[in-house]
């Protein structure tokens, strides 16, 4: 009823005090944040406060016969307007002929306008003319959750408050006064549960004590509200964090199956789970973590205790891998088997094979050895080596499960982004590799025909071979074109494969990463052990090449003063140039040739 009942917004009720004191009342105001912080209440207020005949500090009497109208919504120069369903122009418009009209009642005629940000395009086109030039006796108060929707030509005009979400101090004082005026006993644990789950809005800490009073009575506890709203209890959160630390499968199994028993929300308790991870990190890395953080004093001991045990690699690991798990269940019927899946990933990370899990596992033998607690230190050294070479070479770790011949044909293979040479007596002009790295220009425009986007990965660019195919040459300053071949190499391989009917693979570096390894394959000399006889004639791509080839004796015979040369570069046909001979007629013009008519008749 009273700007001192806003709890949490000292900053703005406080200036809209002394403007109402001082009478500096502007003409348009926007009120911005996030969910049940008060916005369209403070609206509320500040239109009563500003047409009181008798305002008690800045805040309205709510006595006198204009607050009293306001209130019983008998004075109509206040209005408050839906912008989400009053959004198109001739709402706005409607507005816009109303104002010009003054107010019956009241000193000002107040129109507060509801999340703006949904007005259409037009509509603030509509509202752009009244706001930059206002009458004296209206006032605009505009509310949005959504400040960034709003066009800055609008912002631009308005005065601009902006809410801040309550803390969890001001959301439980305001709850102990309702409570004693409802006389409702709640305790202690109660109120620092019901302010975390409001999350900073006011508006959702009294809908969710609302209902704990309809659902248990007057006596209210935190197990009362746990039981009533279906959430996970912290002790639940400790218990699956601490099997997860030991590794312990079967008692992440058994915990998922009692949340599900009690008929909770299973991803409600995921996400408990990840706040619980992020308040473990908050621990580890700030010395003043007991006031960022809303627990109580044995709950925060516990989460210290946690913490300690845990390293940064385990927490992010685990804030990944249960991430990823939720945007996946979007899609399935059952999540219980894909929550169930991440959380043992998260306990034994030797299941895991992403790069978060090897670090965890590299972490965890580091610690090892560290604390002595491994008798074979240089076997484990060898591990971790392993482990970190594999890390750095982007390679995923091969599945245990593997045979020991399939292990073996993997641990052999090299890398295809790694430069495999081509073997000395094999590099010849007629390797096969050697052939399509000469067809390059035509394989390229090909694929570029094909798909525009990969033409600045392959224009103009250099190419050099090795053992598996063709690699694509980049200067350092070429990042930009690096980035998108990387981005598209599966698009890239298979239309060069379409382009080239071959199943090369293509590679990507850059010239100063393979200076030593690169081949002129122009140069190459021809194979000494090829059997003309049984070699196949080499197809040239040049229509005229193969029209010579193939008929040579008809090329010799032609009259070369009348050959229609092709120039393949341009894909059109021009006249070759005549051979001028000697007694060659020219050409007459009309007039010319009549008189050489009347010479020969006579």
């Amino acid at each position: 009823m009273v700007f001192e009942d806003i709890i949490g917004q000292n900053h703005i009720t406080q200036t809209l005090k002394n403007q109402i004191q001082n009478d500096k009342i502007g003409h348009a105001y926007l009120f911005c944040g996030t969910r049940g912080t008060g916005k369209t209440t403070c609206a509320k207020v500040f239109s009563r406060a500003v047409n009181c005949i008798n305002p008690q500090s800045g805040s309205p009497c709510n006595e006198c016969d204009v607050c009293k109208g306001i209130i019983d919504g008998s004075i109509l120069d206040v209005k408050e307007i839906d912008a989400a369903s009053n959004n198109g122009v001739d709402n706005i418009r409607e507005i816009r002929d109303d104002v010009r009209y003054v107010s019956t009642n009241a000193k000002y005629t107040v129109y507060i306008i509801d999340e703006i940000h949904m007005l259409s395009s037009g509509a603030f086109n509509a509202l752009l003319k009244t706001l930059e030039e206002p009458p004296e006796h209206v006032i605009f108060i505009l509310a949005t959750t959504e400040a960034h929707k709003v066009p800055q030509t609008i912002l631009s005009r308005c005065q601009r408050f902006d809410f801040k979400r309550i803390k969890p101090s001001d959301i439980i004082l305001r709850m102990k006064e309702i409570a004693h005026g409802d006389s409702l006993d709640i305790s202690d644990d109660a109120y620092e549960l019901l302010a975390r789950l409001a999350d900073g809005s006011m508006r959702d800490g009294l809908s969710i004590l609302e209902r704990v009073v309809s659902a248990c009575g007057s006596v209210i506890t935190a197990n009362d509200i746990t039981s009533a709203l279906g959430i996970s209890t912290a002790e639940s959160v400790f218990n699956i964090t601490e099997a997860i630390q030991n590794g312990d499968i079967t008692s992440i199994i058994s915990i998922i199956d009692t949340v599900m028993s009690d008929g909770k929300d299973l991803r409600v308790f995921i996400d408990a789970l990840i706040k619980g991870f992020r308040d473990m990190l908050i621990c580890k890395i700030s010395d003043n973590s007991n006031s960022a953080l809303d627990y109580t004093a044995e709950d925060m001991i516990k989460l210290k205790a946690l913490s300690e045990r845990m390293t940064f690699e385990k927490i992010s690991h685990a804030v990944s891998v249960l991430s990823d798990a939720q945007a996946d269940t979007k899609w399935v019927k059952s999540p219980r088997i894909i929550y169930e899946l991440a959380l043992i990933k998260v306990a034994k990370p030797e299941f895991d094979n992403s790069p978060a899990a090897v670090m965890d596992r590299l972490t965890a033998l580091e610690n090892k050895v560290a604390n002595g607690s491994v008798s074979d230190t240089l076997s484990l050294s060898d591990r971790v080596k392993q482990l970190e070479d594999k890390v750095k070479n982007g390679i995923s770790l091969k599945s245990e499960q593997k045979t020991a011949e399939t292990h073996k044909t993997e641990k052999n293979k090299t890398p295809v982004r790694l430069y495999r040479p081509i073997p000395g007596y094999e590099l010849t002009s007629s390797n096969p590799i050697v052939k399509t790295a000469k067809n390059w220009d035509n394989i390229s425009r090909t694929m570029c025909n094909a798909a525009a986007h990969l033409m600045p990965c392959l224009k103009n660019r250099p190419i050099t071979i090795d053992a598996d195919g063709i690699i694509l040459l980049f200067k350092r300053e070429e990042k930009g074109a690096h980035d998108i071949a990387v981005m598209m190499k599966p698009k890239l391989q298979q239309t060069f494969k379409n382009a080239s009917g071959t199943d090369y693979s293509v590679k990507l570096t850059y010239e100063d990463e393979i200076q030593e390894d690169l081949v002129d394959f122009w140069s190459l000399p021809a194979d000494d052990n090829a059997n003309p006889e049984n070699s196949a004639p080499e197809i040239s791509s040049d229509p005229l090449d193969n029209l010579i080839q193939n008929f040579g004796e008809i090329i010799e015979d032609a009259d070369e003063s009348e050959f229609v040369e092709y120039n393949s570069s341009k894909d059109s046909f021009s006249q070759s140039s005549f051979e001028e001979d000697d007694d060659k007629e020219e050409f007459l013009e009309n007039s010319e040739m009549s008189d050489e008519n009347e010479n020969n008749k006579t």
